[in-house]
């Protein structure tokens, strides 16, 4: 398992949690003061008064003249420049009329957003890859955009410059991913859920204030905010959260490219990594001492021997096979090039064949020098030749680079440069 794959996974949902809440205070900000008002009825009420009425004296009265009582049905408008030149006339502030029309127009095209959006995707986290793209809905995500566009041209028509913090609200909407992942809790606790992990985020920047990253302290503060969202959920909600959350489900989805489990299987195997992760920190391996690091390597082997028994010979083989990093770059090159599991594993086995067939050639003690570097030199040729014909040429370009094929380039050996002058 790799801490630095979890530490980016980590950073990943950081990075969405600061753009949710940049359009969350967007959003609140701009609501007009008079929203909570109570609003009278359509009409005018009076103060009605009978001029003839006297005291029981007989005494005239002084009768109080009728009274028009201020409605907002009288200043609003369905066309938003009437709308506008109506808040001025009763003397409205311009930053305040600012504040009233931007948050109506964000309102109706919140609603419009809900209307092309619909029902949040089902977030399934036992698939691999980034969860916050697999949340997302490319279509919708389109038709948000050319909403967004279509709202600050609205506002820049009505004079009204969209500032930064608007139009940045209106690049990205992870509301969608957020209430996919999320979709499990009532939104109440999705508020308190998002306000925990806030929390964390503000420690997290406090602790880079001098320009330093302390992977120790961002997991401190990672714990503290898993144990207080612990506390707002019932035991079946925090285990649903722990699945799309930790720092366990990430590093899985991170690794099981080519896997490609059910969801029964990820479970299974989520279960007795999470135990095993609460255990073993995974930043912690720089620190351990010698008997710690023994430790910890035995409980790894009983890890993986209790996996390969609850998946089964041939699945566990899949499963190791897509932990393997260079299996992780044969795939991604693979995919880049539209292509699939299938010729990655191609690629993987013609890795491990050729390299097998090297070191038996190096351990070869019958044969000469120039045979042995002539025999390397043409299981290179010839694996190349290999894995261009399954990956094609647009795969090999991009799967040629130095960290995936330098262990292709190599297998040959390179004769050291001569002295100079010789």
């Amino acid at each position: 398992m790799r801490p630095r794959i979890a530490l980016i996974a980590s950073l990943a949902v950081n990075l969405l949690l600061v753009l949710y809440i940049v359009r969350q205070s967007t959003t609140r900000e701009s609501q007009p003061a008079a929203e909570g008002v109570e609003r009278p009825g359509a009409g005018v009420e009076s103060a009605q008064a009978n001029p003839t009425a006297s005291s029981p004296a007989g005494e005239a009265r002084t009768v109080t003249p009728p009274v028009r009582t201020f409605t907002w049905e009288a200043v609003e408008s369905p066309d938003y420049r009437e709308y506008i030149a109506n808040l001025r006339a009763i003397g409205c502030p311009e930053e305040t009329i600012r504040d009233i029309i931007v948050a109506d127009v964000n309102k109706l095209y919140a609603a419009k957003k809900r209307a092309v959006r619909g029902e949040p995707k089902k977030f399934e986290y036992w698939k691999a890859g980034n969860p916050w793209m697999a949340a997302l809905d490319a279509e919708a995500l389109a038709a948000n955009r050319a909403l967004d566009e279509e709202k600050l041209a609205v506002l820049r028509q009505l004079g009204i410059e969209p500032d930064l913090k608007m139009q940045m609200a209106s690049l990205v909407d992870p509301a969608d991913a957020l209430g996919s992942m999320f979709g499990f809790l009532p939104e109440a606790k999705q508020v308190s859920v998002m306000q925990l992990m806030q929390d964390m985020q503000t420690e997290m920047a406090k602790s880079a204030e001098d320009g330093g990253f302390d992977a120790g302290a961002m997991q401190a503060a990672q714990k503290r905010m898993e144990a207080a969202i612990k506390g707002v959920l019932s035991p079946e909600e925090f285990r649903e959260y722990e699945l799309r959350m930790s720092m366990t489900a990430n590093t899985m989805r991170s690794q099981l490219a080519g896997f490609d489990p059910s969801e029964q299987e990820f479970l299974k195997v989520y279960d007795l990594r999470k135990a095993f992760d609460d255990e073993f920190s995974l930043f912690g391996r720089g620190d351990e001492t010698e008997a710690e690091r023994q430790r910890r390597t035995e409980a790894e082997r009983q890890l993986n021997e209790a996996i390969k028994q609850s998946l089964g010979e041939a699945r566990y083989a899949d499963y190791e096979r897509a932990q393997d990093w260079t299996f992780q770059q044969i795939q991604q090159a693979a995919k880049r090039a539209d292509l699939g599991t299938t010729e990655a594993v191609k690629v993987y086995e013609m890795k491990k064949v050729a390299e097998a067939e090297a070191r038996n050639l190096r351990n070869n003690q019958d044969l000469t020098q120039q045979q042995r570097l002539a025999a390397l030199e043409g299981i290179q040729a010839e694996t190349e030749r290999s894995i261009k014909t399954v990956l094609g040429e647009k795969g090999w370009q991009q799967y040629n680079r130095n960290q995936n094929t330098y262990w292709l380039k190599s297998m040959v050996p390179q004769a050291p440069p001569a002295p100079a002058g010789e």
